[in-house]
């Protein structure tokens, strides 16, 4: 033990004790640093909603899954080795179900006693939530949702009202295509009866209209209009740079598109190409016979076959024949549709770079222009290839101008900035950097300074290993050969450690054993011993700052 108390006493208190505290904060700063490492985190959902990350949460809780949540409460992390197991138990119990409610609605409630309106009701919810689910599993897709409009036809209504519906998408910071929304049009409306796609319109997070209307068909026909010029401009492109090389071309298109759908309906007759259809002939034959007499009543008169009294006898015949004949006149009935996109007006520039010589060590040598005729060449391959139209104004110009900078045939194969890492791996590394630049600060400008600082230090100006305390030094005197006197306040001299010529420059004063005021004359002397002996006195300093150090 008391070994161990003069080891101490010699090392000193305030030095152990800096010890000992910067220990320990490298234990907690390398501990939590390797619970770090035992148990990285991946990432299992995010962008949830708050009330199905509660749902999530509490699963988690029951199935005994470590987890930690981030952000606003809508991102969730588990270990990265339990993300797969995890996401499958979930599925099982119908997580997450993004927010909507889906076809369960059925099996929850209990339809003896619902009302028809209730039960076309929870129909529609479950269509709505079923389709933004589908959505939401597209690419790109963050949130989605769906609000449908179905008339009920009313009762003796000729036409019923159409159905229609709004889909409300977040894409982050990419703008779907074209593409892409027609492909969620036409989802939507083959998912719900008598709905057509120009009937659904899609809308982003930041309130723009990406279908219908005319902000939607606007950015449809600029879609068209870039896709015609980009096909014509790579066809271009591929047929000059075969002739004069890879990179030696650059193509520029300014397409005039007709986006006006016209439909044309036209019926022809033709007067000759008569056809009988149909031939009919009716005959009438009539004759009447008309008898007039005196109208006196007799016997005679009335004798079946005997003559009658004043008797007169008329009769007439009359007949007629009828004949019809119905002719089929010939008929074409033309129907013409021409769909958006047609070729109005085209202008193609074409820049074409000379023929460059290999010189010496690989490097570029002489410039060569292309020639007249081969630059006339090349402007009747193009005009062929975008089929030139004089008629509809088209323009072709191809020019041979010298690029600044030759590129390569293959172009250049940029290396994967990530070095196979995803997102996760890399945000640890940072996270361990910052870790360790944190340990690296704490030992340089913590620990280092406290160390210093504990051997530098003594109070009382005594020696640790000397059971009494030194005398009090109230001036130091300086003696003609140069040597430092400390006179005490008993009266008694003593020489301070200062190294005379004979030292190897590891000359000091041991400041630690002055104490109390220093007098203004002892202080000049140490001046003009300063001003006489430059060298030991910079020796003397060195020494200190090294020992402070």
């Amino acid at each position: 033990m008391n070994q161990i108390a003069a080891m101490v006493r010699r090392f000193g208190v305030g030095r152990l004790a800096a010890f000992l505290g910067i220990a320990a904060g490298a234990v907690a700063v390398f501990t939590a640093i390797f619970m770090g490492l035992g148990q990285p985190k991946a990432l299992l959902y995010s962008n949830l909603d708050l009330k199905e990350a509660g749902s999530i949460t509490t699963a988690l809780d029951q199935a005994g899954v470590k987890y930690e949540v981030k952000g606003d409460g809508s991102t969730i992390m588990v270990p990265r080795d339990q993300v797969a197991s995890t996401r499958l138990m979930l599925s099982s119990k119908g997580l997450p179900t993004a927010g909507s409610v889906g076809y369960e609605i059925f099996d929850e409630a209990n339809a003896l006693g619902q009302t028809d309106f209730v039960q076309q009701l929870n129909r529609q919810r479950a269509l709505e939530g079923e389709l933004a689910r589908t959505i939401l599993s597209l690419d790109g897709v963050t949130s989605a949702r769906v609000h449908l409009v179905l008339p009920k036809r009313q009762l003796f209504e000729e036409e019923a009202e159409q159905p229609s519906a709004a889909v409300t998408i977040g894409v982050g910071g990419r703008e779907p295509s074209a593409d892409q929304v027609r492909a969620m049009q036409n989802l939507v409306a083959g998912a719900v009866p008598n709905l057509k796609p120009d009937r659904v319109t899609v809308v982003d997070q930041r309130a723009r209209t990406l279908s219908g209307g005319e902000v939607g068909l606007a950015a449809e026909a600029d879609g068209r209009k870039s896709e015609v010029e980009q096909r014509i401009a790579k066809q271009v492109k591929t047929l000059v740079e075969g002739i004069v090389g890879a990179g030696k071309a650059r193509v520029n298109v300014t397409a005039d598109l007709d986006l006006a759908r016209v439909t044309t309906q036209e019926e022809r007759f033709d007067p000759d190409g008569q056809v009988i259809r149909s031939e009919s002939t009716t005959e009438e034959n009539s004759r009447d016979n008309d008898s007039t007499g005196s109208g006196a009543a007799s016997v005679a008169a009335n004798i079946p076959g005997g003559p009658g009294a004043d008797e007169n006898a008329n009769s007439s015949s009359s007949g007629r024949a009828d004949s019809t004949t119905n002719y089929e006149i010939s008929k074409t009935v033309t129907t013409k549709v021409e769909e958006p996109g047609t070729v109005k007006r085209l202008s193609v520039a074409v820049a074409v770079d000379g023929a460059t010589a290999v010189g010496k060590d690989g490097k570029p040598g002489a410039y060569t222009p292309r020639s007249a005729q081969e630059m006339q060449q090349i402007e009747q391959l193009v005009r062929s290839a975008v089929g030139f139209n004089q008629d509809r104004g088209d323009q072709i110009s191809v020019i041979n101008v010298r690029f600044p900078t030759a590129a390569t045939e293959g172009g250049t194969e940029a290396a994967n900035p990530l070095m196979g890492f995803d997102k996760n791996d890399i945000m640890r590394a940072v996270e361990l950097a910052v870790l360790a630049i944190v340990g690296i600060l704490m030992i340089f400008f913590v620990a280092r300074p406290l160390l210093g600082a504990g051997g530098g230090k003594r109070k009382g100006g005594g020696d640790a290993d000397a059971g009494s305390a030194a005398p009090t030094v109230t001036r130091i005197m300086v003696t003609p050969d140069g040597q430092q006197m400390a006179i005490s306040s008993d009266g008694s001299m003593q020489q301070l450690a200062i190294a005379g010529p004979q030292d190897d420059g590891a000359a000091r004063i041991d400041i630690a054993r002055v104490d109390g005021q220093v007098r203004q004359s002892a202080v000049k002397k140490v001046s003009e011993f300063v001003e006489r002996h430059p060298d030991e006195s910079v020796s003397i300093l060195r020494s200190w700052l090294h020992e402070t150090a």
